[in-house]
């Protein structure tokens, strides 16, 4: 199965709240006319928040709601609509009463509940656990095999996804949910350490490998995968000591920040075969190192010109590309999804698709003492 060059892009925006698509937000196709598309996406939400609330007679602050949104208080109050008691829910965050609202426009359970979420994590929590109580609404799974490029992001994972000459993108609290939802024959390439050394100072072949070819711009963007052992660890300073006195050196904060999504995707694939069929190591500069020719990247991806460097090169293979990545970037608010982590999850998507091209860092991989590969792949 090999997934095509996008000839139509879409945006598909996924909830980041619960293992449940949906709950949240919809599939919109995307338009040159963004604003059109994100207006009618914001209106779902809102109303699908409004209607958790109410089923558990839970008011919300104002604040808080914007700020889980992304939005601005006046584009909040915009989408609420007319006074109304479905909209009673949203007060304000002293008073913790719907403003400017009669007796007459206030539901009538309104106040049954003391409780008021006011903060952004609050509601983002509250509304994890309606969806988890909510039985009548089935995990969805997608029915055809398709090409996945992940990243990390702040509370959970971005995902690009190229289907039937398509690309989309979505957002997953785990990377279980994707490899649950995912049909069997798909392939994730996500950008994570796969393969750990256990108790060896030694660095992973692919990791060596990986910051010689980008040498001398990017090769710093390749740092050591941590030892399993330090993965039960809870703070960096403990994960510290522990690899000092293992191996007799340090960890970087670099792994150390990405040490839970390391733990998660570890677990993940000893416990589930469909997870090892599934997932692949990449990292993105080695992929863009490959689209390029072998040439690593010139500028950083988080400058501008990086970002267009990588884009041009992204375009070669998707030339519809751009569209559903610059609306990407007007949907995820960046204290969530950063815009070179929607590049990279659409490199690796890229890299996924080309299955007769596939080569890895090191051309023989070893495998950890848990017999999973320590690689990243590319296209050669």
């Amino acid at each position: 199965m090999r997934c095509p060059p996008v000839s139509y892009t879409y945006f598909q925006m996924v909830d980041l709240t619960s293992d449940r698509y949906n709950l949240v937000r919809g599939d919109f196709p995307f338009h040159s006319d963004a604003g059109s598309v994100l207006d009618m996406t914001l209106q779902g939400d809102v109303n699908a928040i409004l209607a958790a609330l109410e089923s558990k007679h839970r008011r919300c602050t104002y604040n808080a709601m914007a700020s889980f949104l992304g939005i601005s208080l006046p584009q909040l109050f915009s989408a609420l609509g007319e006074r109304r008691p479905h909209a009673s829910w949203i007060v304000n965050q002293n008073t913790h009463k719907p403003t400017k609202y009669t007796k007459a426009q206030e539901h009538p359970h309104l106040y049954d509940n003391a409780q008021v979420i006011s903060s952004e994590q609050e509601l983002h929590t509250f509304l994890g656990q309606v969806a988890g109580a909510t039985k009548s609404t089935p995990l969805t799974a997608y029915p055809e095999a398709a090409c996945y490029g992940v990243d990390g992001c702040k509370g959970g994972w971005l995902f690009a996804k190229i289907l039937d000459g398509e690309l989309s993108f979505g957002t997953v609290p785990s990377i279980g949910v994707l490899v649950e939802k995912a049909a069997e024959g798909s392939r994730i390439f996500i950008d994570i350490p796969i393969g750990l050394r256990s108790k060896s100072a030694d660095a992973r072949l692919c990791d060596r490998e990986a910051r010689q070819i980008l040498k001398p711009r990017r090769n710093s963007s390749v740092f050591n995968a941590p030892i399993r052992e330090l993965l039960s660890t809870e703070d960096y300073a403990s994960a510290n000591a522990l690899s000092k006195r293992l191996i007799n050196k340090g960890i970087s904060k670099q792994s150390f920040n990405i040490m839970d999504k390391i733990r998660e995707v570890d677990d993940l694939l000893q416990g589930s075969a469909k997870a090892r069929a599934l997932l692949r190591e990449v990292h993105p500069e080695v992929c863009f190192w490959s689209l390029a020719g072998g040439i690593a990247m010139e500028h950083s991806k988080k400058s501008e010109e990086g970002f267009n460097e990588r884009l041009e090169h992204i375009q070669e293979y998707l030339p519809n590309a751009r569209r559903a990545v610059l609306g990407a970037i007007d949907h995820y608010p960046r204290s969530n999804v950063a815009k070179d982590d929607i590049l990279d999850a659409v490199v690796a998507a890229i890299t996924a698709s080309y299955p007769d091209r596939w080569a890895t860092l090191p051309a023989a991989p070893e495998l950890d003492e848990a017999g999973l590969p320590m690689e990243m792949v590319y296209l050669n």
